[in-house]
């Protein structure tokens, strides 16, 4: 019995405090109270040619007066401090404490705006809105594991959008990512990077973010045999005849690039007015290629150039 007892006391004291905390609370709500909240800045621009040059601040602090309830309520309605400037063609400064009514919250709430905390004011200048498509450059390292090599980076899209003001575009040749470093690669992956947006100028970024592959391939060798050797900017007065005129190209790079490397990748190549001049017998030569490979070398490394004059000539 004396169990029972005590466990319906303990619960009449629980039901007592739940009702004096709902009491407490319900005497505070229905006070009177001053309370600050950072809203969203909405700058509105109706006109479609025209935008902010510069970004403006996303918050403004502000001081609400009102009943504790109405106050609680706030934070899940959708509040702003909104700036309409779709008449506004160049420059424009608002005093935001002369301009509370520019505060918007619901007619449901019981609430006064009692003053604008900060900013106090604000410089808006506009621009013509330009839209237009940049490369993308991938600002990330990729440090490999011995043995292995990284044969490129690429960003899919390898371009995006950016509608912003043309004085802002007009400094842009490319865009970045985000600097994102990697170690002790062995493995070709995929990352998804930001794109590195511009702090000081006003833009939007479509998309705003690329989905970028590290092809990372393990570090092969191949010798190519038999590239013809070409003799190039020679004057028309004299015939040259390269010695040998077969070389083997040695080249360096990732194994799936150099399985497809072929004799026609590759120009062994001597330019004849930068290396031969009366008395030289032996010149060098240059490997051209637009494989993606890390080092690459003729052998052998000199040329005996035959030159006579034409005949006639």
């Amino acid at each position: 019995m004396s169990s029972e007892k005590s466990i319906k006391n303990y619960r009449v004291h629980i039901g007592v405090l739940i009702l004096a905390i709902i009491f407490w609370f319900m005497v505070k709500m229905n006070k009177e109270y001053d309370y600050a909240l950072d809203i969203p800045l909405k700058v509105i621009i109706n006109n479609e040619e025209i935008c902010l040059k510069y970004p403006a601040p996303e918050n403004v602090l502000v001081e609400f007066m009102g009943r504790g309830i109405d106050l609680f309520q706030l934070n899940f309605y959708d509040t702003a401090y909104e700036v309409d400037l779709s008449e506004e063609r160049d420059k424009f400064t608002l005093n935001l404490s002369e301009h509370r009514e520019y505060v918007k919250f619901s007619d449901d709430l019981d609430l006064q705006v009692k003053s604008v905390v900060r900013p106090h004011e604000l410089d808006f200048e506009l621009d013509t809105r330009r839209e237009q498509k940049f490369p993308v450059k991938v600002l990330s390292t990729v440090d490999t594991e011995d043995g292995f090599i990284i044969c490129g980076t690429y960003a899919r899209p390898d371009s995006i959008v950016i509608s912003g003001p043309a004085t802002f575009l007009d400094t842009l040749k490319y865009i970045n990512t985000e600097r994102r470093d990697y170690e002790a690669a062995n493995l070709a992956f995929h990352d998804q990077l930001s794109i590195a947006k511009n702090d000081h100028f006003f833009g939007e970024y479509s998309p705003g973010i690329v989905e970028v592959f590290f092809d990372v391939q393990r570090l092969a060798e191949k010798e190519i045999e038999r590239v013809p050797v070409k003799v190039i900017n020679v004057p028309a007065v004299y015939e040259v005849v390269p010695l040998p005129a077969m070389a083997t190209v040695y080249v360096k790079g990732g194994e799936k690039i150099l399985g497809e490397a072929e004799e026609e990748n590759f120009e062994v190549l001597i330019d004849f007015e930068k290396e031969w001049e009366p008395g030289i017998t032996h010149v060098k030569a240059f490997v051209k290629t637009d494989m993606n490979v890390s080092f690459v070398e003729c052998r052998p490394a000199q040329f005996e150039l035959l030159v006579q004059k034409k005949r006639n000539q």
